[in-house]
């Protein structure tokens, strides 16, 4: 079982992004354009490349889906309203036109059927999020933890087992947090203890830390690193900055002497954090909590739509 994202974003044709994501719930699928009018309706691969690569070229994208994307797979989506949605999908490619794409002239052509719920944005895995910014139009996201995760959330959804759930993945709340949901949690963290962070610094090209943090009765600034699965951070790294650093690795991987300006928080004191302030959590982190604290027997329990 694989999971990917997709663009839903018609490059050809008259209609717009709306009514073209509208046209894919609709109908019950998802995918992308690249029509021929020499095909109408078809599930053989050789007979369509034939003709659209006459018009079109190279056909990646296509072949793509064809080549990876199968019955089972759960695929995560997007609309032009920020509103995310999971999708099921139900069988492998085809190439379908009907006369409503023709008469709006809606650019999807290439698709596969799906059964498609929408999520809160507050229930979306951090790592999926950090996959819509590339502009690759359809890609698998490649995380356990996010796939483990999306493998329970449609199993909320649909209100039953449809997916066997990794326990091995899924008994540690730090192993179903992606890098990005940890960093939040260490930046909620840090705001608990009266820092706050400084949004204009989290940017990837500051490889040393993730964002600088200040408190506001001192003005004193401090930096946050974190680091999760095996990668050890080194407090002798940081001795010569000059100023304070958080540290947070996931597994309590410190090594170097200790300094007077680096702060190691524990992965006790980040857990004992999440059991504290679960009641205001963003959803996917009280998710992920309950769920390495119950397991997937929490699936008829929760309600992530609401």
């Amino acid at each position: 079982m694989y999971l990917f994202r997709i663009h839903i974003r018609p490059g050809g044709g008259e209609a717009d992004m709306p009514t073209t994501f509208a046209y894919c719930l609709k109908q019950g699928f998802l995918g992308v354009g690249w029509r021929v009018n020499s095909v109408r309706n078809t599930k053989n691969w050789e007979s369509y490349y034939a003709a659209a690569s006459k018009e079109h070229g190279k056909l990646n994208v296509c072949q793509y889906i064809k080549d990876w994307v199968s019955k089972g797979d759960l695929v995560w989506t997007r609309d032009t309203h920020g509103q995310y949605y999971l999708a099921r999908v139900s069988s492998g490619w085809e190439y379908w036109s009907c006369d409503e794409a023709g008469e709006k002239d809606i650019d999807i052509a290439n698709i596969f059927r799906c059964d498609t719920r929408p999520v809160h944005i507050d229930a979306v895995p951090g790592k999926v999020v950090a996959c819509f910014r590339a502009p690759r139009t359809i890609q698998e996201v490649k995380c356990d933890s996010a796939r483990e995760y999306s493998k329970f959330l449609w199993n909320v959804l649909a209100d039953g087992e449809v997916y066997q759930i990794d326990d091995t993945l899924c008994n540690d709340v730090f192993m179903l947090l992606d890098d990005e949901e940890t960093e939040d949690l260490l930046f909620l963290f840090l705001q608990s203890k009266g820092w706050y962070v400084i949004p204009n610094s989290r940017k990837k090209d500051t490889m040393s830390f993730e964002y600088l943090v200040v408190r506001p009765e001192s003005g004193e600034i401090a930096a946050a690193q974190v680091k999760t699965g095996g990668s050890t951070l080194n407090r002798d790294d940081y001795v010569h900055l000059p100023h304070r650093v958080f540290l947070f690795q996931a597994n309590d991987l410190y090594q170097g002497n200790e300094a007077a300006n680096v702060t190691c928080v524990s992965r006790k004191e980040l857990r004992g954090f999440l059991s504290e302030a679960r009641s205001w959590l963003p959803e996917v982190l009280r998710t992920k909590l309950s769920l390495a604290e119950q397991g997937p027997a929490l699936t008829r329990k929760l309600a992530l739509t609401e």
